[in-house]
């Protein structure tokens, strides 16, 4: 294995908790009652023109798309500037083990603006080659195009990458473009799937990853 790639939210941070709360909230005020939970389970890796466009039918709500994506972005702005967004357990351990021995990117299915941002503030961003956006490519998770065009700009081929995904949403991406993909999720409902390998957390991962990338963080450290 050549490369390794993390999608972001839910993988790298625990915003699946923080977003669910936000959109909670926000359709509170057009009388929708979304739990957590549920968001966590239907909605995650879900981009936010699906999710909005979702709730615009099934409620006949009198809004549209881009109203709610754009109010959404600013009560997300605000709120990661008042809280901001947790790194998820063994994430930071393992983004400084592989940093400068084996290439790393973010494929993510959102926003670049707010994934930089939130990587600046945990200090991240310098330890990635590069950010691919979903909204940047055709089509956004669960097509493969933004995989496809990280794997062309990273100059390698599907089956030399590593993907780190925690819904079913990027591991259809990963997978529909033929790379190797761990899922990273505590939720049970989401371990029974055609994932390479499935965990709880980032932590239970690293000892495979080291294995996958055994040559390349030896010929580093030489």
């Amino acid at each position: 294995m050549q490369t390794l790639f993390f999608d972001f939210d839910g993988t790298l941070v625990d915003s699946e908790t923080f977003h669910a709360n936000n959109w909670s909230t926000y359709l509170a005020t057009y009388g929708v009652t979304l739990t957590a939970d549920d968001f966590i389970e239907y909605y995650a890796g879900v981009t936010w023109p699906k999710i909005a466009k979702h709730f615009i039918d099934s409620y006949q709500l009198n809004v549209d798309v881009v109203t709610i994506t754009t109010e959404m972005e600013a009560l997300t702005d605000t709120k990661i500037r008042q809280q901001g967004i947790p790194a998820l357990p063994g994430v930071d351990a393992v983004l400084q083990a592989f940093s400068g021995k084996v290439p790393m990117a973010v494929v993510t299915g959102a926003p670049r603006d707010y994934v930089e941002g939130v990587l600046k503030l945990h200090g991240w961003l310098d330890l990635f080659d590069q950010v691919f956006s979903g909204y940047e490519v055709v089509n956004n998770k669960p097509s493969p195009d933004v995989y496809l065009q990280a794997c062309q700009a990273m100059k390698i081929q599907p089956d030399q990458a590593v993907a780190i995904e925690d819904s079913r949403t990027g591991l259809q991406s990963a997978k529909s473009a033929d790379i190797y993909c761990l899922l990273i999720n505590a939720h049970q409902s989401l371990t029974a799937t055609n994932a390479d390998h499935t965990f709880f957390s980032m932590v239970e991962a690293k000892p495979l990853l080291t294995s996958l990338f055994k040559n390349k963080l030896l010929f580093e450290t030489v």
